[in-house]
């Protein structure tokens, strides 16, 4: 009897035992799984279920291995777009993915040995959604309003559009944006009085002799294409204003402004600002003007002289716009000061001091 349970022990493989001891397993262990790279097609037509890849441990040499998945995609939500074929270890997916809803799902796979029992530490898996164009650029404005002096030498900055795209702009180039000017009418003194710059967006004097007894206004149509200017268009529309000699001066309006920005010091330019009028019975807001800094962060007079009323007003600066063409984010999407003027034949001045997570303002002379 005293050698029954040793004899009994040794019937079973002695390395199965012992292999591989758990101090060291994690490391060994993780080098037994065979987890290729994993990506997914982003709109794929199928059919479903579709294998992606095979998911092995080595230790099915050693006994039969069951496999499993948990995480994103399995078990958590989404549930069920992932699946995992119990003994081959095929994954797939079971139905079309979009990358901008999400662009990667992380995974565990899970070996069990016919008895339960772990044959490997779990072992986490990403699997990336590859991108498709199938976005294309979205302009921030149907129209885009600026101004300029008459006068301006070339070079002089007018205003800033931008256009946003959903595709991948990281690792391909079906999100990156490129811009450029369709047309300009009317076509005087000569075409091309403006030009973009393709990558910011922004907008400025390309030719000298720009005179508002000439030509008061124009309009020109701006196109942003993806794919680094090849790939899905959009298009909008950009009103620039001509102003004549004086137009621009503070001291010819009742309201202005001037935006700077803290981060640099300087001028914030091409910031579009809008003006409401607080209406009785509402209370209901009606737009009185648009307009865009220049070069100085200022813009011509929001009301001209004389225009204003005693009541209360809003000037909306979008300040989210002006600091993505910055390339950075900004903690407000826009910043609204309302105020009331009480004496329409007093000027005002409402200066705006901005930062991509901080704003001041004040009464300004």
């Amino acid at each position: 009897m005293s050698h029954h349970g040793p004899a009994a022990s040794l019937s079973i493989p002695r390395h199965v035992l012992t292999f591989p001891e758990h101090r060291h397993g994690l490391r060994r262990q993780k080098r037994d799984w065979i987890i290729p790279p994993i990506t997914c097609p982003e709109n794929d037509q199928g059919p479903f279920p579709k294998k992606l890849v095979q998911i092995k441990s080595n230790k099915d040499k050693e006994t039969k291995v069951f496999y499993s998945i948990t995480g994103q995609g399995a078990d958590t939500i989404p549930v069920g777009v992932f699946i995992i074929e119990r003994e081959t270890g095929w994954l797939e997916v079971t139905k079309p993915l979009d990358r901008e809803e999400k662009d990667k799902y992380v995974l565990y796979a899970l070996a069990v040995s016919a008895s339960g029992q772990p044959v490997e530490d779990p072992m986490e898996f990403t699997i990336t959604i590859i991108d498709k164009n199938d976005n294309r650029p979205v302009f921030s404005q149907a129209l885009f309003h600026g101004s300029v002096p008459e006068g301006a030498e070339p070079g002089t900055l007018v205003l800033r559009v931008l256009a946003t795209d959903a595709d991948d702009a990281v690792s391909s180039s079906n999100g990156v944006v490129v811009y450029s000017i369709l047309s300009q009418a009317p076509e005087l003194p000569q075409p091309h009085m403006f030009t973009i710059n393709s990558s910011s967006g922004l907008i400025s004097v390309a030719a000298p002799r720009l005179a508002a007894a000439v030509v008061p206004e124009y309009t020109l149509e701006i196109e942003a294409a993806d794919m680094g200017g090849y790939g899905l268009r959009a298009t909008t529309t950009a009103h620039i204003t001509v102003q004549a000699d004086g137009m621009s001066e503070v001291g010819n309006g009742t309201l202005t402004t001037h935006v700077l920005n803290t981060v640099t010091g300087l001028p914030a330019a091409g910031l579009a600002i809008r003006l409401d009028q607080l209406q009785e019975p509402g209370p209901q807001w009606r737009e009185l003007a648009q307009r865009h800094t220049d070069t100085d962060g200022r813009s011509r007079p929001l009301l001209a002289a004389g225009q204003a009323k005693a009541g209360t007003y809003k000037l909306r600066f979008e300040t989210a716009a002006y600091w993505q063409g910055l390339g950075h984010t900004s903690f407000y999407p826009y910043v609204e000061v309302i105020f009331t003027i009480t004496d329409p034949a007093q000027k005002l001045h409402v200066p705006l001091l901005i930062s991509p997570y901080s704003y001041s303002t004040y009464r300004g002379s």
